[in-house]
Order: structure tokens, then C-alpha cells, then sequence
């Protein structure tokens, strides 16, 4: 049984927009997200659900075996993903770009959510302070990714979405977007 899990995507050389991030999970689902270089990254707390552990659990015998990456060829490279499982006597990680192993690209997906998410949490931060017209799309585009699973475990940025709710000087539609999502977090 392993006692942490982590994944950690160092995006395509040439994808200038992207940062690289990781994100490390205790088995009881408290964890960190971090985003940037490993000297200067800014690390924030989160928590996931024990629903949303069982799915990262998927890839642990893909790391075990080392047999991550697929052998077909000319599969787009969407950046290179590093797995980790750590147990009190053991750790098996392996690196990948993508996959053929269903269970490890679950669990991939499944941290790319939760990452997606903390990013959005961050804009979303960024936006009230520096651009408040911004929060209308930005609220728009988590809604849909959180209704399509591309966002998860949305209670971890449920301060900036308590912010948003509480401030009337952002607009009502962003207003109860914000708060719908809290409300469908059970928050």
C-alpha cells in the first residue's frame, strides 16, 4: 500500500505558455500543488476525496512494472508526465508522454484535473486583482470544465470562489457561478 503518490508534467520545450507543476498526494488525500521551477515554486495545500484516491490507485501497477510508455507511433507529444508512488519500503515511479496501460491513463487524468483546477483557482486570483471583466469567461470556462471532468476536487479553491461571491463589486453573473460551484462542492 503505497503512502504518497505524485505526478509532476514538465511541458513540450516549446510550449512557452505552460509551466511545469506537480502535484503529491498523502494517502490520506492532503497534499501540495506546486507550479514553476523546484527552486521558487510556490506550493499550496489541497485535499482530494477518498473517491478521487481510489482512481489515482489505477496506475500504481503500471509504475511498478515500468512499462508506462506506449509503442505506438506518432502520438502527439502533450509533455512528459513523471508517476510516483511511494510506499514505507519501496518506490516506483516511471515517465511517460502517454500511455496504453487504461489504469495509469486514468490516474494521469485524474491529476491533470486536479492541476487544471489549482490553475484556474490561481487566474481566477489574478483576475479579480487585475482584471475583473476577465472573471466572466474565466468562471465560464470552469464551469464547463468542472461539468465535463476536466476540473475537479473544486473545493480547494473554494476561497477565491468565496471571494468572488462576497465581492459586489464583480458581476452578478460571476457572482453566482461562483457561488453554484460552492454549493455543488457542498461548501
Amino acid at each position: 500500500k503505497w503512502t504518497a503518490v505524485e505526478l509532476s508534467m514538465t511541458p513540450r520545450s516549446d510550449d512557452a505558455a505552460a509551466a511545469a507543476w506537480k502535484v503529491r498526494l498523502q494517502a490520506d488525500g492532503a497534499g501540495t500543488y506546486s507550479e514553476g521551477a523546484i527552486a521558487d515554486a510556490k506550493q499550496m495545500p489541497l485535499t482530494v476525496s477518498a473517491a478521487t484516491l481510489e482512481k489515482l490507485k489505477q496506475g500504481e501497477h503500471a509504475a511498478k512494472s515500468g512499462k508506462c510508455e506506449t509503442k505506438a507511433k506518432n502520438i502527439a507529444k502533450t509533455g512528459e508526465k513523471t508517476i510516483r508512488y511511494e510506499s514505507a519500503d519501496k518506490t516506483s515511479e516511471c515517465t511517460f508522454n502517454y500511455s496504453d496501460d487504461l489504469g495509469l491513463m486514468i490516474s494521469t487524468t485524474t491529476f491533470l484535473a486536479i492541476a487544471d483546477t489549482m490553475q484556474r483557482g490561481e487566474r481566477l486570483q489574478h483576475d479579480l486583482r487585475y482584471d475583473r471583466l476577465g472573471l466572466d469567461a474565466e468562471m465560464e470556462q470552469l464551469v464547463a470544465a468542472q461539468k465535463d471532468g476536466s476540473a475537479i476536487e473544486i473545493g480547494n479553491i473554494a476561497s477565491i470562489l468565496q471571494s468572488l461571491v462576497s465581492d459586489e463589486h464583480v458581476i452578478d453573473r460571476v457572482r453566482r457561478r461562483a457561488a453554484r460551484l460552492l454549493q455543488d462542492s457542498g461548501l
